[in-house]
């Protein structure tokens, strides 16, 4: 895990959150945000811990990387775009802020990987592949932009483009993703 401590890490605040009907990353934790329960978890394992997002909900709180205002839509292919070009020539682990289960387990899994030929290392459960939750490599953000000026949006796209390496989980609990107010509240209820 020392290698972690040299690298970045985003947690992704600048979506919609529509199915959720409101703003997920400023919803109650405990005592905190999800941002804020995101950023305390993570900040142990990484360099320095950054917010994606379109505006700062934070009052200057965090490091942010905002979303290119050049393109005026909610896109995860816009974040990984406007993440990736803030680098240079390194991995960058990004996880969704409704992603509040991945422990430091299956972080250390995905970070064997790092040392390989790889440009992208995600985890994949056998129901999904979880795109946004894993290791991209700043290199990428070129492809991001020529995909986004193509209207393609799905980042499951650079899977087939670059050296993608899946990381097997068997365990769909720590990649629960929290997109509904129900299963929100059932694990608030729980935590």
């Amino acid at each position: 895990m020392k290698e972690l401590l040299k690298l970045n890490c985003v947690i992704l605040c600048g979506g919609k959150s529509s199915r959720m009907g409101q703003d997920k990353s400023i919803l109650p934790l405990g005592s905190q945000s999800l941002t804020h329960f995101q950023v305390q978890k993570f900040s142990p394992f990484f360099k320095q811990i950054f917010i994606s997002t379109k505006k700062d909900k934070w009052n200057g709180e965090f490091a942010l990387i905002k979303d290119d205002e050049h393109y005026k839509i909610h896109s995860p292919m816009l974040a990984l775009y406007s993440i990736l070009r803030h680098f240079d020539n390194q991995f960058v682990f990004i996880i969704a802020v409704d992603s509040p289960c991945l422990s430091e387990n299956e972080l250390s899994k995905m970070a064997e990987f790092l040392n390989k030929d790889f440009k992208i290392i995600i985890a994949k459960t056998q129901n999904h592949k979880h795109s946004l939750c894993g290791f991209y490599h700043s290199s990428l953000a070129p492809i991001c932009k020529e995909l986004l000026e193509k209207n393609e949006q799905k980042i499951g796209i650079l899977f087939s483009m670059v050296k993608t390496q899946f990381v097997e989980f068997e365990d769909e609990k720590a990649f629960l993703n929290l997109n509904f107010y129900e299963e929100y509240k059932k694990f608030t209820e729980n935590f």
